[in-house]
Protein backbone atom coordinates (compact mmCIF):
# COMPACT_ATOMS: atom_id res chain seq x y z
CA UNK A 1 0.00 0.00 0.00
CA UNK A 2 0.70 3.77 -0.69
CA UNK A 3 1.22 6.02 2.73
CA UNK A 4 1.37 9.78 3.01
CA UNK A 5 2.82 10.96 5.67
CA UNK A 6 2.73 14.45 7.36
CA UNK A 7 5.36 15.90 10.30
CA UNK A 8 8.43 14.17 9.67
CA UNK A 9 10.14 14.62 13.36
CA UNK A 10 11.22 11.56 15.68
CA UNK A 11 7.52 9.78 15.85
CA UNK A 12 6.62 10.93 12.35
CA UNK A 13 10.12 9.34 10.92
CA UNK A 14 9.50 6.06 12.89
CA UNK A 15 6.35 5.75 11.11
CA UNK A 16 7.90 6.03 7.83
CA UNK A 17 10.28 3.45 9.14
CA UNK A 18 8.15 0.70 9.86
CA UNK A 19 5.88 1.62 6.86
CA UNK A 20 8.91 0.92 4.72
CA UNK A 21 10.35 -2.02 6.41
CA UNK A 22 6.83 -3.85 6.14
CA UNK A 23 6.93 -3.37 2.44
CA UNK A 24 5.01 -0.16 1.90
CA UNK A 25 5.69 2.58 -0.04
CA UNK A 26 5.80 6.07 1.58
CA UNK A 27 5.45 9.69 0.77
CA UNK A 28 6.76 12.08 3.31
CA UNK A 29 5.91 15.53 3.78
CA UNK A 30 7.75 18.25 6.27
CA UNK A 31 8.59 21.38 6.08
CA UNK A 32 12.25 20.90 7.51
CA UNK A 33 14.50 19.80 4.31
CA UNK A 34 16.54 18.03 6.74
CA UNK A 35 13.76 15.85 8.36
CA UNK A 36 12.70 14.81 4.48
CA UNK A 37 16.38 14.00 3.90
CA UNK A 38 16.55 11.36 6.89
CA UNK A 39 13.23 10.42 5.65
CA UNK A 40 14.49 9.98 2.15
CA UNK A 41 17.22 8.16 2.73
CA UNK A 42 15.20 5.39 3.88
CA UNK A 43 13.71 5.06 0.54
CA UNK A 44 10.50 7.38 0.71
CA UNK A 45 9.33 9.61 -1.67
CA UNK A 46 9.49 12.94 -0.18
CA UNK A 47 7.68 16.97 -0.54
CA UNK A 48 7.12 19.81 0.38
CA UNK A 49 4.34 20.34 -1.32
CA UNK A 50 0.81 18.75 0.40
CA UNK A 51 -0.50 18.92 -2.83
CA UNK A 52 1.33 16.57 -3.64
CA UNK A 53 1.04 14.05 -1.00
CA UNK A 54 -2.66 13.78 -1.61
CA UNK A 55 -2.11 13.48 -5.74
CA UNK A 56 0.38 10.43 -4.74
CA UNK A 57 -1.75 8.52 -2.37
CA UNK A 58 -4.77 7.80 -0.59
CA UNK A 59 -4.54 7.67 2.99
CA UNK A 60 -2.64 9.98 4.62
CA UNK A 61 -1.40 9.39 8.23
CA UNK A 62 -1.05 12.56 10.34
CA UNK A 63 1.86 12.98 12.69
CA UNK A 64 1.85 16.59 14.10
CA UNK A 65 1.48 18.53 17.19
CA UNK A 66 -2.53 18.41 18.38
CA UNK A 67 -4.57 21.32 18.73
CA UNK A 68 -4.86 24.23 15.91
CA UNK A 69 -1.98 22.79 13.63
CA UNK A 70 -4.08 19.24 12.75
CA UNK A 71 -7.06 21.59 11.84
CA UNK A 72 -4.70 23.59 9.57
CA UNK A 73 -2.98 20.49 8.10
CA UNK A 74 -6.61 18.78 7.52
CA UNK A 75 -7.61 22.55 5.81
CA UNK A 76 -4.75 22.66 3.75
CA UNK A 77 -5.12 18.74 2.42
CA UNK A 78 -8.90 19.36 1.91
CA UNK A 79 -8.95 21.02 -1.00
CA UNK A 80 -6.99 18.45 -2.61
CA UNK A 81 -8.29 15.23 -1.76
CA UNK A 82 -11.15 12.76 -3.30
CA UNK A 83 -13.76 10.95 -1.93
CA UNK A 84 -13.08 7.76 -0.26
CA UNK A 85 -9.99 9.24 0.70
CA UNK A 86 -8.36 8.35 4.38
CA UNK A 87 -6.93 10.47 6.99
CA UNK A 88 -5.07 9.18 10.13
CA UNK A 89 -4.58 11.42 12.86
CA UNK A 90 -1.63 9.51 14.85
CA UNK A 91 -0.88 12.66 17.17
CA UNK A 92 -1.91 13.13 20.54
CA UNK A 93 -5.27 14.88 19.76
CA UNK A 94 -8.00 15.29 22.06
CA UNK A 95 -11.04 12.86 21.78
CA UNK A 96 -13.65 15.41 21.28
CA UNK A 97 -11.40 17.51 18.11
CA UNK A 98 -11.00 13.96 16.63
CA UNK A 99 -14.84 13.24 16.63
CA UNK A 100 -15.59 17.12 15.28
CA UNK A 101 -13.04 16.52 12.63
CA UNK A 102 -14.64 13.06 11.61
CA UNK A 103 -17.88 14.63 11.44
CA UNK A 104 -16.55 17.21 8.93
CA UNK A 105 -14.01 15.31 6.40
CA UNK A 106 -17.62 13.02 6.21
CA UNK A 107 -19.39 15.68 4.47
CA UNK A 108 -16.81 15.58 1.88
CA UNK A 109 -16.62 11.62 1.88
CA UNK A 110 -13.56 11.72 3.18
CA UNK A 111 -12.64 9.04 6.33
CA UNK A 112 -11.20 9.61 9.31
CA UNK A 113 -9.63 7.59 11.93
CA UNK A 114 -8.17 8.84 14.92
CA UNK A 115 -5.49 6.69 16.10
CA UNK A 116 -3.60 6.72 20.02
CA UNK A 117 -0.09 5.69 19.28
CA UNK A 118 2.10 4.43 22.09
CA UNK A 119 5.62 3.06 22.25
CA UNK A 120 8.13 6.07 22.41
CA UNK A 121 11.11 6.43 20.29
CA UNK A 122 11.48 2.08 20.62
CA UNK A 123 8.72 1.88 18.39
CA UNK A 124 10.25 2.57 15.68
CA UNK A 125 12.32 -0.86 16.22
CA UNK A 126 10.08 -2.87 18.22
CA UNK A 127 6.15 -1.34 16.53
CA UNK A 128 3.56 0.71 18.15
CA UNK A 129 0.60 0.16 20.16
CA UNK A 130 -2.14 1.26 17.86
CA UNK A 131 -5.67 2.33 19.33
CA UNK A 132 -7.61 3.12 16.31
CA UNK A 133 -11.28 5.00 16.79
CA UNK A 134 -13.31 5.42 13.77
CA UNK A 135 -15.46 3.73 11.01
CA UNK A 136 -14.61 0.05 10.86
CA UNK A 137 -14.87 -0.76 6.96
CA UNK A 138 -12.18 1.76 6.84
CA UNK A 139 -10.09 0.66 9.61
CA UNK A 140 -10.17 -3.01 8.06
CA UNK A 141 -9.33 -1.54 4.76
CA UNK A 142 -6.03 0.65 5.93
CA UNK A 143 -5.08 -2.68 8.66
CA UNK A 144 -1.96 -3.67 6.31
CA UNK A 145 -0.01 -0.12 6.90
CA UNK A 146 -1.20 -0.32 10.54
CA UNK A 147 0.19 -4.00 11.24
CA UNK A 148 3.34 -2.78 9.85
CA UNK A 149 3.85 0.35 11.83
CA UNK A 150 2.39 -2.07 15.10
CA UNK A 151 3.95 -4.36 16.93
CA UNK A 152 3.02 -8.22 16.18
CA UNK A 153 -0.37 -7.78 17.49
CA UNK A 154 -0.12 -4.70 18.75
CA UNK A 155 -2.71 -2.99 16.51
CA UNK A 156 -6.79 -2.63 18.05
CA UNK A 157 -10.21 -1.29 16.35
CA UNK A 158 -11.19 0.31 19.97
CA UNK A 159 -14.81 2.17 18.34
CA UNK A 160 -16.21 5.08 17.05
CA UNK A 161 -14.66 8.22 16.03
CA UNK A 162 -12.96 9.72 19.12
CA UNK A 163 -12.13 5.95 21.18
CA UNK A 164 -8.88 5.89 19.97
CA UNK A 165 -7.84 9.42 20.89
CA UNK A 166 -10.38 8.67 24.55
CA UNK A 167 -7.78 5.51 25.02
CA UNK A 168 -4.94 7.04 24.75
CA UNK A 169 -6.03 9.73 26.85
CA UNK A 170 -6.72 7.16 29.73
CA UNK A 171 -3.24 5.55 29.04
CA UNK A 172 -1.77 8.46 29.65
CA UNK A 173 -3.19 9.62 32.91
CA UNK A 174 -2.69 6.14 33.99
CA UNK A 175 1.43 6.65 32.58
CA UNK A 176 1.35 9.64 34.99
CA UNK A 177 0.31 8.02 38.04
CA UNK A 178 2.65 5.00 37.37
CA UNK A 179 5.54 7.02 36.71
CA UNK A 180 5.53 9.23 39.56
CA UNK A 181 4.68 5.82 41.83
CA UNK A 182 8.39 4.37 40.78
CA UNK A 183 10.11 7.53 41.30
CA UNK A 184 8.68 8.31 44.82
CA UNK A 185 9.72 4.51 45.81
CA UNK A 186 13.09 4.49 44.80
CA UNK A 187 13.24 8.52 46.16
CA UNK A 188 12.02 6.71 49.63
CA UNK A 189 14.98 4.18 49.56
CA UNK A 190 17.52 6.60 48.45
CA UNK A 191 16.50 8.98 51.04
CA UNK A 192 14.51 6.71 54.13
CA UNK A 193 15.40 4.59 56.78
CA UNK A 194 18.50 2.75 54.86
CA UNK A 195 20.01 5.78 53.55
CA UNK A 196 23.12 5.81 54.78
CA UNK A 197 24.01 2.29 53.84
CA UNK A 198 23.63 4.18 49.84
CA UNK A 199 21.85 1.17 48.88
CA UNK A 200 22.18 0.13 44.95
CA UNK A 201 19.47 1.28 42.99
CA UNK A 202 20.72 -0.35 39.93
CA UNK A 203 20.82 -3.42 41.59
CA UNK A 204 17.10 -3.00 43.31
CA UNK A 205 15.44 -1.91 39.81
CA UNK A 206 17.03 -5.33 38.47
CA UNK A 207 16.32 -8.08 40.90
CA UNK A 208 12.41 -5.88 41.09
CA UNK A 209 12.45 -6.73 37.35
CA UNK A 210 13.26 -10.64 37.32
CA UNK A 211 9.79 -11.56 38.40
CA UNK A 212 8.40 -9.73 41.17
CA UNK A 213 4.53 -8.54 41.07
CA UNK A 214 5.73 -4.72 40.61
CA UNK A 215 8.27 -5.77 37.34
CA UNK A 216 7.67 -3.78 33.97
CA UNK A 217 9.18 -1.89 30.92
CA UNK A 218 9.18 1.55 33.27
CA UNK A 219 11.26 -0.17 35.62
CA UNK A 220 13.73 -1.71 32.90
CA UNK A 221 14.05 1.97 31.61
CA UNK A 222 14.85 3.15 35.41
CA UNK A 223 17.06 0.17 35.59
CA UNK A 224 19.13 1.68 32.39
CA UNK A 225 18.71 5.16 34.51
CA UNK A 226 20.42 3.80 37.35
CA UNK A 227 23.07 1.65 35.47
CA UNK A 228 24.24 4.77 33.75
CA UNK A 229 24.07 7.67 36.99
CA UNK A 230 24.11 6.54 40.18
CA UNK A 231 24.60 9.93 41.40
CA UNK A 232 21.42 12.32 42.67
CA UNK A 233 20.68 13.56 39.33
CA UNK A 234 22.28 16.64 40.26
CA UNK A 235 22.50 17.65 36.00
CA UNK A 236 19.03 18.04 35.56
CA UNK A 237 16.06 19.84 36.91
CA UNK A 238 13.13 18.29 38.19
CA UNK A 239 10.58 20.17 36.39
CA UNK A 240 8.28 18.06 34.40
CA UNK A 241 6.37 19.04 31.38
CA UNK A 242 3.34 17.33 29.80
CA UNK A 243 1.57 17.18 26.85
CA UNK A 244 -2.29 17.79 28.26
CA UNK A 245 -3.79 14.55 28.06
CA UNK A 246 -3.03 14.04 31.78
CA UNK A 247 -5.31 16.62 32.44
CA UNK A 248 -7.73 15.82 29.76
CA UNK A 249 -8.00 12.20 31.81
CA UNK A 250 -8.82 14.09 34.57
CA UNK A 251 -11.35 16.46 33.25
CA UNK A 252 -13.21 13.58 31.77
CA UNK A 253 -13.40 11.35 35.28
CA UNK A 254 -14.51 14.89 36.88
CA UNK A 255 -17.38 14.93 33.93
CA UNK A 256 -18.31 12.06 34.30
CA UNK A 257 -18.06 11.70 38.65
CA UNK A 258 -15.44 9.22 38.22
CA UNK A 259 -12.57 9.74 41.29
CA UNK A 260 -9.08 9.41 39.94
CA UNK A 261 -6.80 10.87 42.95
CA UNK A 262 -3.96 9.31 41.80
CA UNK A 263 -3.54 10.27 38.52
CA UNK A 264 -4.83 13.54 40.23
CA UNK A 265 -2.27 13.78 42.47
CA UNK A 266 0.13 12.74 39.76
CA UNK A 267 -0.82 15.70 37.46
CA UNK A 268 -0.78 17.60 40.54
CA UNK A 269 3.00 16.89 41.23
CA UNK A 270 3.83 17.86 38.02
CA UNK A 271 2.69 21.46 38.22
CA UNK A 272 4.13 21.71 41.59
CA UNK A 273 7.52 20.84 39.64
CA UNK A 274 7.64 23.02 37.34
CA UNK A 275 7.07 26.18 40.14
CA UNK A 276 9.47 24.56 42.37
CA UNK A 277 12.07 22.90 40.05
CA UNK A 278 10.74 19.57 41.78
CA UNK A 279 12.75 16.65 43.90
CA UNK A 280 14.79 13.60 43.43
CA UNK A 281 11.38 11.68 42.23
CA UNK A 282 10.31 14.30 39.51
CA UNK A 283 13.66 14.37 38.51
CA UNK A 284 13.26 11.08 38.03
CA UNK A 285 10.29 10.90 36.16
CA UNK A 286 11.97 13.94 33.94
CA UNK A 287 14.54 11.42 32.86
CA UNK A 288 11.82 8.40 32.47
CA UNK A 289 9.75 10.20 30.19
CA UNK A 290 13.68 11.15 27.75
CA UNK A 291 13.81 7.57 28.20
CA UNK A 292 10.81 6.12 26.47
CA UNK A 293 10.05 9.31 24.72
CA UNK A 294 13.36 11.30 23.82
CA UNK A 295 11.34 13.94 25.79
CA UNK A 296 13.60 17.11 26.73
CA UNK A 297 14.84 17.43 30.41
CA UNK A 298 15.83 20.83 31.48
CA UNK A 299 19.52 21.02 32.67
CA UNK A 300 20.91 22.52 35.42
Amino acid sequence: MKLGIVGLGRMGNAIAYRAIEGGHEVVGFDIDKEARKKVEEMGAQVTDDLAQVAAETRIVWLMVPPGDVVDDVIHALRKHLKVDDIIIDGGNSHYVNSIRRAQELARDGIFFLDCGTSGGIQGRGEGFCLMIGGDNATYVKVHPILAAIAAPGGVGYIGTSGAGHYIKMIHNGIEYALLQAYAEGLHLIKEGTFKDEVIDLEEVTRVWNVSSIIRSWILDLAHNIYREDQQELKRVSGEIAESGMGKWTVEDARKNNIPVRVIDEALKIRAWSRETGGNYATKLVAMLRKQFGGHPVKEI
